[in-house]
């Protein structure tokens, strides 16, 4: 993610381990991938001889894309895999040349990719969410008996523990966790339906090839393609952003016990003030508190990038493209803040 070309903004709100899930080595890494699982599926239905389809996978597997020639030409077709295919389709050779790409269509290879970042990322996601639990757990075993002034509705309300806060946060955070495997499982969609959704340039051996793809990547075919459907990606997006948010909660509490004092949290680490030396803001804090903001801000757009006219829409692909990237990205770092916020909680709650 960047923030408005300013690069001492990045340490704050970027990620660039899932970033670079999002790079053009990443894309067009799955690119081949696909072409190369496409080539194997119309070789089993026959449309292709096997010792062909096999000097194909091998040519696909060793070509490498020119990325900049990929880039100047999006700019006019609106998607790197026309210039991408013109590209292989120049490297390869052999008699069943002309077999390259049939069937399929650039929202195919590009749908086909997200989802495959996505699997990517939920692993990253995962594990970092497991070490927040983990955390959490180890902090309310170890402040969790001290004494907090519950507080409702900005007010005072009655002394509890700080394990009972420290279960607000860690709760729906859990329960995040549990339904991962879950999204991951059902959003694990091949994209496939050639120009118009239906796959008719394949006729009887659509399904045939469809399978074999879905096979060969790892990947589950729903029996359709989902070109005009974005539920898969949408159920990433509203996870992440429900993440985001649930750690922001976590981070607006911390701020606001901060400013009740030492009697609610005592944090290590926190930012200076270059007018005055005695502040230690809790800058980690409202980190969380921004990036659940602008996922929040986010998600909406993905609502948005739902709304495709008839069987594709060019602008609506777009928008997924520049806001989806930014919703993992959020997340990640998110996550890389909750940890270090709670790891610098030194002291939370009275003892008793």
């Amino acid at each position: 993610m960047k923030a408005s070309g300013q690069t001492w903004a990045a340490g704050l709100f970027a990620d660039s381990e899932i970033a670079g899930r999002f790079s053009d080595d990443a894309l067009f890494a799955s690119f081949s991938r696909f072409e190369q699982a496409l080539i194997k599926g119309l070789a089993k239905a026959g449309l292709v001889a096997p010792e062909d389809a096999t000097l194909l996978v091998e040519q696909i597997a060793g070509f490498q894309p020119d990325g900049p020639a990929i880039a100047e030409a999006g700019v006019r077709d609106g998607v790197p895999v026309p210039e991408y295919v013109r590209q292989l389709r120049a490297h390869v050779s052999g008699p069943a040349k002309t077999i390259l790409h049939h069937g399929a269509t650039s929202q195919d290879l590009m749908d086909t990719a997200a989802i495959e970042t996505l699997a990517a990322i939920n692993g990253i996601l995962a594990n970092r969410l497991e070490t927040l639990l983990g955390l959490l757990t180890e902090l309310s075993a170890r402040d969790g008996s001290n004494e907090l002034q519950a507080i409702t509705r900005m007010q005072p309300a009655i002394p509890f523990r700080a394990a009972d806060r420290i279960a607000s946060w860690l709760q729906p955070l859990q329960s995040l966790y549990d339904r991962l495997p879950a999204l991951s499982d059902q959003t694990r969609l091949l994209q496939f339906g050639g120009a118009v959704g239906d796959l008719q340039a394949l006729g009887e051996n659509a399904q045939t090839v469809a399978k074999t793809i879905a096979s060969e990547l790892g990947l589950r075919w729903p029996g359709h393609s989902w070109h005009s459907a974005r539920s898969p990606v949408l159920a990433h997006a509203n996870w992440m952003s429900e993440l985001t948010g649930t750690l922001g909660k976590i981070g607006q509490d911390v701020t606001l016990m901060a400013l009740r004092g030492n009697q609610d949290i005592q944090i290590s680490g926190g930012g200076s003030s270059s007018a005055m030396p005695h502040k230690q803001n809790p800058v980690t804090a409202e980190r969380l508190v921004t990036l659940a903001r602008f996922n929040a801000t986010l998600v909406s757009g993905m609502h948005h990038a739902q709304l495709h006219e008839l069987e594709r829409s060019g602008a609506a692909w777009m928008l997924e493209w520049m806001i989806l990237p930014q919703i993992c990205e959020t997340a990640g770092a998110s996550l890389t803040a909750a940890s270090a916020l709670i790891g610098s909680i030194q002291q939370m709650g009275r003892p008793t």
